[in-house]
């Protein structure tokens, strides 16, 4: 992804981050560009996207963060956002608090198991505190959660990893639909970020709003090839969620889905 630099940022935000600010350039993915800005310990996250699908995923993250900012749940605090035309193209910027952690799935790596079991067992405690919170008003949606994710796989097909002989098996497979809840809808590991501490933290919320659980769920509990999962640890998160735990095949469905996005 390109660098940035904060002498690009649109003139409505300028005001929000020093131009003395240090950048460092975190890992990330293909969606956005992404730069903390440091000032004296005050850091703030921007992140710049100009493709047309993913800037897209920027506005709906600045909605959910915007939506969500009164939840108590542990997320980024909304800053400021804001468009501008580069070579005749939008492009969005997102201004947001920074969360400092590492990413679950790499701390859940290096501990010891007594130790992930009780990362697991918060995380379970962390997804129930989420589908337990209301869907704030502005990010609720018409139809199913699992009708619109199944239409948006099959416009994703030209793109994503699935194809559609997979798409139209899931189709004929798809669980029975279930009580929709406030999800994150992109819960995998590298966006549930652990502190010093062990208090959990969930960034990325391009998906988030009413959906199935079991998506989150699934994707939570998603942690190959990088680690294989113990029964003790899977036990403990369930625990921590307080339901009995899902079925493998259902779990495995939500996964395959989650290759068209």
């Amino acid at each position: 992804m390109a660098k940035l630099d904060l002498d690009e940022l649109p003139p409505e935000l300028v005001g929000y981050v020093s131009p003395r600010a240090r950048l460092t350039f975190p890992p990330q993915g293909h969606t956005s560009d992404v730069a903390f800005a440091d000032d004296g310990g005050r850091v703030v996250v921007v992140k710049r996207c100009a493709h047309p699908v993913y800037l897209d995923w920027l506005r709906r993250e600045r909605a959910a963060l915007r939506a969500l900012a009164r939840s108590g749940l542990p997320i980024p605090r909304f800053i400021a956002y804001a468009e501008a035309e580069k070579t005749g193209q939008p492009v969005g910027w997102l201004l947001m608090s920074h969360l400092a952690g590492t990413p679950f799935l790499h701390a859940a790596i290096d501990a010891v198991p007594a130790q992930r079991e009780l990362m697991f067992r918060r995380l379970g405690e962390l997804a129930r505190r989420l589908h337990a919170t209301r869907v704030p008003l502005g990010l609720e949606r018409e139809g199913s959660w699992l009708s619109r994710q199944i239409e948006q796989a099959r416009m994703n097909l030209p793109w994503c990893d699935g194809t559609a002989g997979e798409l139209a098996e899931l189709g004929r497979s798809r669980p029975a639909a279930m009580r929709e809840t406030l999800i994150h809808g992109d819960l995998a590991l590298d966006n549930v970020l652990v502190d010093e501490r062990g208090e959990l933290r969930l960034i990325d919320w391009a998906d988030g709003g009413p959906g199935d659980p079991r998506h989150d769920i699934a994707l939570a509990l998603r942690t190959k090839p990088e680690l294989e999962l113990s029964a003790a640890a899977r036990d403990a998160f369930f625990s921590g969620y307080g339901t009995a735990a899902f079925d493998d095949v259902t779990c495995a469905w939500f996964v395959r889905l989650y290759d068209f996005f």
